[in-house]
Formats: structure tokens, C-alpha cells, sequence
């Protein structure tokens, strides 16, 4: 190994710290860009910090406390929805025509019944009694009826012997005057006894006529009599009929095959005439009574289309009936089914209905603003695009649903605007978000 000498030692060191040099720059280079990245971050965070904390107004709000509906363009059926029960077609009450205490039941509600069921008996004494009088009394009127005939035949024959007696003698006076006729031209008897014939004849045919004319009224007089006793008898008879009928009427019965809905009475109940006691239905054939609030009323139609849910199912019908009147801040709505209702369907069962009032095509709708009505000038705020602030703006609104409305002017299709009870901010025509 060669010694060096101490000048190439000091020439090899100063050339190898030449060397490391550059590297040394470099690192720090590095360190100053980092500082000055890590320096702009925090000076971008501090700033936007600030910002948030300081530089925004104290009255801003949290958009989190609001819910943010965006405007669409699309189809818009207009739907009313309501609540209702499914209700019979058919249905009667049936009220009693006789007055009695009801005695027994044979039917409870909930029963089926066919026509001519009994359903229950009324008990009344008095119409046993009111029967036998009538009875006696149709008795008494047949056989006054009978002898008022018999009194009529007598009468008749005597006014046909009358005018029987007149017409012979009619006759025989005829033939008198045609011999003493023929008598006188031969001078055989006087003229004085022919023209004596001659009255006595004019005088019988003037009685005839007479018994003509009294046969004839007589006979109109006798028909009469006859139908005021035949009216009596058939008002004695009808009275019997209205008696077997009233005691009939003790068993109240259906008068159509169906279900006892309701029973109004019970074993001891004093029940007058027209007094209603059951109610029958016919369970086979049901339609939906739906009430719908009372705003929506004037836009209802028979014809509409109508999706009643019932039973966990779908079933289609149309609008059968609008009640004109609104009842408790509702119209009822009735709903006519074409196909069954699902197994289980029976009257008062609750169901909810929607009724389709109106179609809009390619239609500006979003979901409805609180507070806001269907057609009519409302306000909302509406979310600029840095959703920094909500500015209020005037829109004029369409028909709606329960959770849509249609726009008419003053949005446009992908505005967002703030669900927010107005009068919250009723002074303010800008909300700042933060």
C-alpha cells in the first residue's frame, strides 16, 4: 500500500465534497415547494372556515333543514284520493205494515235470507177480531144483496105484466076499430060508436108508450140498485182481505233473496205502522261510497276512472254518482265496480279509492308546496345553483294531487325549490344557506 502524500489527500477530499454539493441543493428545494404547498392548503381552509363561520350572515340556515323538491317535466295525472266503505247495490229496509209486539226471531243480522224468509212475529189481538167483524159483516151484505135481487126480479116482472096488459089492450082496440070500420061503411052500426072506438084506441096506444117509458127507467133504476149492493158486498169483501192481510203481515218476511244487514228490534218491542225493522242487502253485487274533501268536489264527473284498494288488491270501477251536497267538508263519491271484489269484500268494509279527475301531458309538475292550493298564486323559494341562497318567487299553480301540483308559470323544468312554510320567512325574500 502506497502512502499519500498530504497535498493529494487535501485535493481529493475538496474534489469529493464538489461532488456532493448539487445534492444538497436539491433536497432543499424540495422542502421549500412542500412548505409552500402545506402553506396554501391551510391558507384555502382558514379562508373557507372563515367564510362559514365569520363571513356569513348570522340569519343563514341549514338547507339540511329543509326538503329540496326538483321541478320535472313529464305526464301528470291529476288523482283525488279518498276513504270510503264498500256498500250494497241492492238494498231495502223493511218496515212493518201492522201494528203489534214482536214475539219472535227467527233471523239475527249477518244471516243470509231468501225471499219469503221469515225474519220475525208480531203479536196483535185485536186484528183476530177486527177479522171476524169483518166477516159478519160480508155475511150480512151477501144476503141483503140476495134479497135486494130477488125484490128487483119482482118489480121487473110486474112493469113487463103492465106493459103486457097495455099492449093487449092496444091490440084488441086495433081490430075493433078495423071491424066497425068495415061495419059502418055498410051502415050497420052508427058513427058515433066507431068514432067512440077510435078514442078509446089513441088512448091505449098512449098508455103503451107510457109503460114503455116506465119499463125502461124502471130497468135503469133496478141496475143501479143492483151495482150499490154489489159495491156494498166487494167493500165488505175488501175489508176481509185488508183483515187476513194485516193478521198475514204478523210474519214479517224478506222480500228478496240477500243478507240481514241490521235488526232494529227485539223479543217485547212495541212496533207502530211504518215502523222500519231489519235492513236486507243483497251482498253479491257491492259498489264504494268514497269521500273525497270538499275542494275537490267541483272537479268529480260520472264516468271518471277509479283504482279502489280493498284487501290488500286493486280494483278498477268508474264514478257512478257525485253527491251535490258536501257533508262534514266532504263529497261522497259513488264508485260502480265491474269485476268482483277479492274474497273477503263485504259491506262496510273500509277501502281508499283513487279517482283520476284529469290528464295533463308533458306537464311542469313538483311535489306540493306547503299551504299551497290547487289553482291558485302562491310563492316559493327557489335554491340558486351554489345552493348559497333561496330566493322567493311568485308561481302561478295548476290541479294537483295529495303530493304533486301542476305548474303553470314561474318555475322552470330542474329548478329546486325549498319545502318551507312561508310565513316562517314571511318578511324575508332571500334565505341564506350555510
Amino acid at each position: 500500500m502506497t502512502d499519500q502524500s498530504p497535498s493529494s489527500r487535501a485535493s481529493y477530499m475538496a474534489s469529493d465534497h464538489s461532488m456532493d454539493r448539487p445534492r444538497a441543493l436539491d433536497t432543499s428545494r424540495v422542502k421549500r415547494r412542500i412548505f409552500w404547498a402545506v402553506l396554501a392548503i391551510v391558507a384555502i381552509a382558514t379562508l373557507v372556515l372563515a367564510d362559514r363561520l365569520w363571513l356569513r350572515p348570522v340569519g343563514a340556515v341549514d338547507l339540511a333543514d329543509f326538503i329540496v323538491a326538483t321541478v320535472e317535466r313529464s305526464d301528470f295525472a291529476v288523482e283525488v284520493r279518498g276513504a270510503g266503505v264498500l256498500e250494497p247495490v241492492v238494498e231495502r229496509w223493511i218496515a212493518s205494515d201492522v201494528s203489534g209486539t214482536v214475539d219472535e226471531i227467527f233471523a239475527q243480522p249477518g244471516e243470509p235470507v231468501h225471499k219469503g224468509h221469515r225474519i220475525l212475529t208480531l203479536t196483535n189481538p185485536h186484528l183476530g177480531q177486527q177479522l171476524g167483524r169483518a166477516n159478519l159483516e160480508l155475511i150480512e151484505a151477501k144476503a141483503q144483496h140476495r134479497s135486494a135481487l130477488s125484490t128487483f126480479t119482482d118489480r121487473k116482472l110486474a112493469a113487463e105484466a103492465r106493459l103486457l096488459d097495455a099492449t093487449i089492450t092496444y091490440d084488441e082496440l086495433d081490430l075493433r076499430r078495423e071491424a066497425e070500420s068495415e061495419l059502418m061503411k055498410k051502415n050497420v052500426i052508427p058513427e058515433i060508436d066507431y068514432r067512440r072506438t077510435l078514442l078509446r084506441l089513441n088512448r091505449a096506444r098512449v098508455n103503451v108508450e107510457a109503460e114503455k117509458r116506465r119499463f125502461e127507467e124502471l130497468d135503469i133504476a133496478l141496475e143501479a140498485e143492483r151495482a150499490a149492493s154489489e159495491a156494498r158486498v166487494a167493500a165488505r169483501d175488501s175489508f176481509v182481505r185488508d183483515a187476513e192481510h194485516q193478521l198475514r203481515a204478523l210474519a214479517i218476511t224478506a222480500s228478496f233473496k240477500g243478507t240481514l244487514r241490521e235488526l232494529l228490534v227485539e223479543a217485547g218491542t212495541t212496533v207502530s205502522i211504518g215502523d222500519r225493522v231489519a235492513r236486507i242487502a243483497d251482498t253479491s253485487t257491492l259498489m264504494a261510497a268514497i269521500r273525497v274533501p270538499e275542494s275537490y268536489g267541483g272537479h268529480l264527473t260520472v264516468g271518471q276512472s277509479v283504482v279502489v284498494h280493498v284487501l290488500n288488491s286493486e280494483v278498477a270501477g268508474t264514478v257512478s254518482r257525485v253527491d251535490p251536497a258536501v257533508t262534514e267538508g266532504g263529497v261522497t263519491v259513488d264508485v260502480s265496480i265491474a269485476k268482483p271484489f277479492p274474497p273477503g269484500a263485504r259491506p262496510d268494509l273500509s277501502v281508499r279509492a283513487s279517482i283520476t279527475v284529469a290528464q295533463r301531458n308533458d306537464a311542469l309538475h313538483v311535489r306540493r308546496p306547503i299551504g299551497i292550493r290547487d289553482n291558485s298564486l302562491g310563492s316559493v323559494y327557489v335554491l340558486d345553483p351554489l345552493a348559497e341562497r333561496a330566493n322567493r318567487a311568485p308561481v302561478r299553480f295548476g290541479m294537483g294531487t295529495l303530493n304533486q301540483l301542476e305548474i303553470i308559470g314561474g318555475l322552470t323544468e330542474g329548478d329546486k325549490i325549498l319545502i318551507v312554510r312561508t310565513d316562517r320567512f314571511e318578511d324575508q325574500e332571500v334565505i341564506l344557506i350555510r
